[in-house]
């Protein structure tokens, strides 16, 4: 591994690993990693063809039921999509950076790595917080360009909903990213940005905000 790979306190963890068990673990990593990787490409199809159906059955029989379904389907397909992109993008910059960040053998919900918070560098730590809302802003850009309109409620609620997971994220890592890169220990910093997110009213969150309000917005404008 590289010089980056080293632990905060300048030691190799891996270093007394041998090749082979090296090299059992990195099979072992990459299988977990394509079976992960299949399941959320699962998850994305299906949704999107799901979301993509309710255009058509909006087109061709407008009415109350599937007005609400269009509006259900996109705020639980996005927050599929902006949570499996969330994740997504954690994962590529750990791996960008050289992070230790083996694929979880039982996952839970969508996350699906470990990182070494004691192993890797405060660097790679800041690369893997960064990959998150770097991921859902991303997702943001793709869906305002690449999805039909057709629906307007379908459309609006999906990208309503990944503008707010978007605005959450940055809610919540920007303050860690700030701290840890001004010397803040990560795990601390994370424990108690946690318990300051936890206190603030829903009727104050800045996703639902937002993401209400754009959503207000694409109605009116499509």
């Amino acid at each position: 591994m590289s010089d980056q790979s080293l632990s905060m306190d300048g030691t190799n963890p891996e270093s007394a690993i041998t090749s082979e068990e090296q090299a059992a673990r990195s099979a072992r990593d990459r299988q977990r990693l394509h079976a992960v990787g299949f399941q959320h490409l699962q998850f994305v199809v299906g949704g999107l063809l799901i979301w993509g159906a309710s255009g058509y059955w909006f087109a061709t029989s407008p009415g109350l039921l599937i007005t609400i379904l269009s509006l259900a389907g996109g705020y639980v397909i996005g927050s599929m999509l902006g949570g499996i992109g969330h994740e997504w993008g954690h994962y590529t910059g750990a791996r960008l950076s050289g992070s230790l960040a083996p694929v979880s053998k039982e996952r839970q919900g969508f996350f699906f790595f470990n990182f070494k918070m004691e192993e890797n560098s405060r660097a790679q730590f800041l690369a893997m917080s960064v990959g998150g809302p770097t991921a859902n802003w991303l997702m943001v850009l793709i869906a305002l360009v690449a999805l039909p309109t057709d629906n307007a409620f379908a459309f609006a609620a999906l990208v309503a909903t990944l503008t707010g997971i978007a605005v959450n994220v940055c809610v919540f890592e920007f303050p860690v990213i700030y701290d840890v890169s001004n010397g803040a220990d990560p795990r601390a910093t994370i424990d108690q940005r946690l318990v300051d997110v936890a206190k603030t009213p829903w009727y104050l969150n800045a996703g639902l905000l937002s993401g209400g309000a754009l959503g207000a917005l694409l109605l009116v404008l499509i």
